[in-house]
């Protein structure tokens, strides 16, 4: 019979030894990084619990310091003061290069681990660097999830203790083999994601606190390595540690790439440890029957399913998973999770069960993987033989899982607490996890307004963020989990699908809990917002991509308004998954299945007027104006401002926009005419005479359109609007007098009521001082006619702008117009564009404005055929791209014209538009570095040519669309510095 194998000295004589593991751990860091960098490692992902919850919750010894400084210069200097253990980079270096400074570092500290954090894969170009790897120990890839930073900081500490730990305890090593630096940004984060909820497991199982968090300490390590030669090294150093080793296939071998490398391995591995688990990961489905020919497992790298699978493939085999009962002919018969419930099974499975898995060692692997290594060193030492019979075995085991079996871990930590909760509670998490792009710039600016005490800076004015509560990105992963929802999404269903999936799918029970307690005491109207872990980072904004549900939230019943809460959080994890957010994502280089939703639940601005809700003013404002008008400077920035809800902004409505440095000066409006033809004419509010209104797809539901009139009916009106009086063709301040009422902001703008211009440039001023770039907020004011009672100015979101526009030497030569397409002295943009063969425009001949729905369907057609060519384009067209507003322009959506690079805003005979952006279709332009050019008037300065374009052959059309295809490319050259673009006709 085999053999059952123990240790015969007592498990716990050994415990002592554990509090020696782990000597070198990273306490002084040195963070070199924007403030608003150094904000997001400290705050994303609750970094007391997921990066260093064994320091601080458990208080085993100092949390680590983090020092950030923002330049290669200060670094160094404090480098020569002080010491640190652990180095981060974040982006560029302002003052000098990374390679510079890493070496710099190292002489100043030798062998100072140093590492570099990409936000984007156009930074880590630097790693080809001949000298990157004497300077820089390791570049990581960094999407927005804060566990990156956990991995990281594990990582470092794992190399550097390995030796030591697994000599002392014999503690487990997990090899990983992988050049790709995405990939093992992705996988690091996943591998330490299992072993820190293994520990946090393992926690529960502690006799006592003390006992826990030695445990804690002998994890396992994750060793990285990038070549053959290295994986072998560390294969024949630590083999008898492994509990198995995940592996590319295609990597360096004797300093040449070579494409079986992995396969080869991991031949040479199982020849001597046949046993040991092995995931080999390729591109190429070729390599699978291969895989299987040496016993190893094989994962397509390609697979929308990635780390799922590779999550799922540790589970089972590594030890991390269950522990699965099984008949010797492989069927499953018993599963247990812990030691409790492991002591249940060990009771009533079947003896041939018992002896199957005793015999092969499969309890010590589990424990060896739950890092329980003395009592897995004591059952691995007996020997099945050793007992009478299958029962004294039996006995035997359930006497020892007994004596490690211990009261069940606490729940989620969180800071809501359903006890403590009132009004007065600001802003709170629910579960854990990240707070997410959006949630992270509520975080960011709340601290900094707290720090610079901005809440009472302005007289008469309270400004703050207001109160909101974040679903972690936690609740998200387990409402996939637990509902199995995420095959599914990711599968070939239509939007409504899986909208109507997720709403038949519940939350976790503890979260329904917290959100009950909730609703208990929140009864204003709610803001259901996304915050993914994509959105509002640098480089690629994801703006607009997922809905925001306004919710009523006035029904007499608890019960009625929890129901609909649920409803709009499940529609707004839903949309993940959508057709154009799976469009976007893949169109940014992202994986659909690495965002993470976290939702924010924040009290919506404004007052209740009669059965509608809004405030007085909703706005965002940017410190940076890519797109000048009149005399507006570009780095004066720029404030877009509407009465009532922002969305008559975001979807690009007419607002009135104005410089904030110089608040009188409305290029928009030099006329009478102009104000009566372009100022706002309807807004937005939410809907309180309905309150068992339910969240819908769109976001549209709870919300009503009024006309400006029934602001004047509210008395919102007198706040900022005008009169137009026909008897003398002029316009008056205020509302008083008879005649047609406008939406114009005189009162604040000019009588200065309420100091908007003031706390907008204060608030850029302080935001783009934190994250070190330009920035776009967003915002909502409710005045008060109340003597006493302040107006409130509500910070509603911060993101970084799209990208920092470099500006490179662009010369408009004098062309001859007889070479000319178009030009434009309205311009987005800074470069030459030389590609693109392609032309997409709308068709004068026949234009009808009442048709614009259908152009924008068409022109989604079109793009789908150049997404999958993988061709760009130049798109003509009447009016506003991307507005909501049919009558102002074509209202495409992003996907529909995610492929053109350059987009025209042209005139189309008398149908001429002011240009203006929504903020969301704003920030896509900037983040894609898309051309823009308005011609809404022909002369010198600004013409399409048209006789040349109808001229060109057609190569496909539809009712209202034409498609050209040149033989040679057009050549755009746009001057970002003075807004001016040509577009050339192609060589012949």
């Amino acid at each position: 019979m085999a053999k059952l194998n123990i240790d015969l000295k007592d498990y716990e004589s050994g415990f002592a030894r554990f509090d020696s593991l782990m000597q070198f751990k990273v306490k002084d860091i040195l963070l070199v990084s924007s403030m608003y960098d150094s904000f997001t490692l400290e705050e994303d992902g609750h970094i007391a619990q997921l990066i260093f919850n064994e320091y601080i919750e458990l208080n085993l010894s100092f949390a680590p310091q983090i020092k950030r400084v923002s330049s290669g210069d200060e670094a160094l200097q404090l480098l020569a003061e002080r010491n640190f253990d652990l180095i981060m980079v974040f982006r560029k270096l302002g003052d000098m290069d990374i390679v510079a400074f890493g070496q710099k570092a190292k002489e100043i500290i030798p062998d100072i681990p140093v590492v570099l954090l990409a936000f984007h894969p156009r930074e880590l170009n630097i790693s080809y660097h001949p000298d990157f790897s004497k300077a820089v120990d390791k570049p990581f890839f960094w999407s927005g999830e804060a566990n990156i930073l956990l991995a990281i900081v594990k990582y470092i500490e794992d190399k550097i203790n390995v030796d030591y730990d697994t000599r002392l305890v014999g503690v487990r090593v997990i090899i990983l083999i992988e050049d790709s630096i995405r990939f093992y940004s992705s996988y690091l984060p996943l591998l330490y994601g299992v072993i820190m909820r293994q520990t946090q497991a393992l926690m529960a199982d502690g006799l006592n606190l003390s006992h826990k968090l030695l445990r804690m300490r002998a994890r396992p390590k994750i060793l990285l390595a990038d070549s053959y030669e290295q994986g072998w090294e560390l294969y024949q150093k630590y083999n008898q540690y492994l509990l198995g080793i995940i592996s590319d296939i295609k990597f360096s071998k004797s300093g040449q790439p070579d494409d079986l490398a992995g396969l080869k391995l991991a031949r040479k591995v199982k020849k001597q440890m046949p046993d040991l688990p092995i995931l080999l990961q390729s591109s190429n489905l070729r390599y699978v029957e291969e895989a299987a020919a040496e016993n190893v497992a094989f994962l397509h790298k390609r697979t929308p399913a990635l780390l799922t699978e590779l999550r799922h493939f540790i589970r089972q085999n590594f030890g991390f998973g269950d522990f699965v009962f099984r008949m010797p002919g492989g069927s499953e018969v018993a599963r247990a999770e812990d030691f409790h419930s492991m002591e249940q099974c060990l009771k009533d499975v079947p003896e041939e069960s018992l002896i199957f898995h005793a015999s092969r060692n499969h309890f010590s692997n589990w424990l060896m993987a739950r890092t329980e290594f003395d009592l897995a060193n004591r059952l691995r030492s007996r020997k099945v033989s050793e007992f009478k019979n299958a029962a004294a075995v039996r006995a035997y085991l359930m006497e020892t899982f007994k004596s490690f079996r211990h009261e069940k871990q606490l729940g989620i930590v969180t800071d809501f607490s359903r006890k403590q909760f009132d009004l007065q509670s600001d802003f709170v998490r629910i579960g854990e996890g990240s707070l997410g792009g959006k949630g992270r710039g509520l975080a960011f600016i709340s601290r900094l307004m707290r720090r610079y005490n901005v809440y009472d800076s302005f007289e008469g004015v309270r400004i703050n963020v207001p109160p909101s509560a974040i679903l972690g990105t936690s609740v998200f992963d387990r409402f996939l989990e637990n509902n199995n929802l995420l095959e599914y999404a990711l599968g070939e269903h239509s939007d409504k699908e899986i909208a109507a999936a997720f709403q038949k799918a519940s939350l976790p029970k503890d979260i329904r809990a917290d959100l009950g307690a909730y609703m208990e005491i929140i009864k204003y109207p709610l803001a259901v917002r996304s915050s993914s872990l994509l959105e509002d980072s640098h480089y690629q904004p994801f703006a607009g991509i997922f809905d925001t549900h306004m919710l009523p939230n006035c029904h007499p019943g608890k019960k009625v308004r929890m129901e609909r809460l649920e409803e709009a959080i499940k529609y707004i994890y839903a949309s993940i998954f959508a057709r154009k957010s799976k469009k976007y994502i893949e169109a940014t280089g992202n994986r659909v299945e690495e965002e993470k939703m976290a939702v924010i639940l924040q009290k919506v601005v404004g007052s209740r007027r009669n059965d509608r809700f809004y405030p007085v003013i909703s706005g965002i404002a940017r410190s940076y104006n890519f797109y000048p008008i009149g005399n507006i400077k570009p780095k004066e920035g720029v404030v877009y401002a509407a009465l009532g809800l922002g969305k008559t902004i975001v979807e690009g409505g007419n607002c009135l926009y104005f410089s904030p440095s110089n608040p009188q000066n409305l290029p928009q409006f030099s006329s009478v005419k102009d104000f009566l033809d372009n100022s706002q004419q309807e807004f937005f509010a939410v809907d309180m005479s309905d309150p068992l209104v339910h969240p819908a797809p769109g976001a549209e539901a709870g919300l009503i359109k009024l006309r400006k009139e029934q602001a004047m009916d509210d008395g919102s009106l007198q706040y900022v609007g005008s009169t137009f009086s026909p008897d003398n063709d002029r316009i008056y301040e205020g509302v008083n007098r008879p005649g047609i009422k406008l939406i114009t902001f005189a009162p604040i703008l000019k009588t200065k009521i309420f100091p908007l211009d003031e706390i907008v440039r204060f608030l850029l001023q302080l935001g783009s001082s934190g994250m070190n770039i330009p920035v776009e907020i967003e915002f909502a004011a409710e005045l008060s006619s109340e003597p006493g009672k302040p107006h409130d100015f509500g910070f509603l979101q911060i993101r970084p702008m799209a990208t920092e526009m470099v500006l490179e030497g662009v010369t408009l030569d004098k062309f001859d117009n007889g070479k000319i397409i178009c030009k434009s002295n309205q311009a987005l943009s800074n470069g030459r564009i030389n590609s693109i063969k392609d032309i997409i425009y709308v068709s004068p001949d026949n234009f009808d404005r009442s048709k614009m729905p259908q152009m924008a369907a068409e022109v989604g057609r079109f793009n789908d055929q150049f997404k999958m060519e993988n061709r760009s384009y130049l798109l003509i067209g009447p009016g506003r791209w991307g507005t909501a507003d049919r009558w102002l322009g074509i209202p495409t959506t992003w996907d529909q014209i995610s492929s053109a690079q350059i987009i025209i805003e042209a005139a189309y005979g008398d149908f001429t538009v002011t240009p203006s952006f929504g903020t969301h279709f704003f920030q896509n332009l900037i983040a894609f570095q898309i051309g823009y050019l308005t011609v809404n008037r022909t002369n010198e300065k600004n013409f399409i040519n048209w006789d040349w374009i109808t001229s060109q052959a057609i190569a496909d059309k539809t009712e209202h669309i034409r498609h050209i295809r040149l033989e040679n490319p057009i050549k755009a050259l746009i001057d970002g510095h003075t807004g001016r673009a040509v577009i050339l006709k192609p060589k012949k």
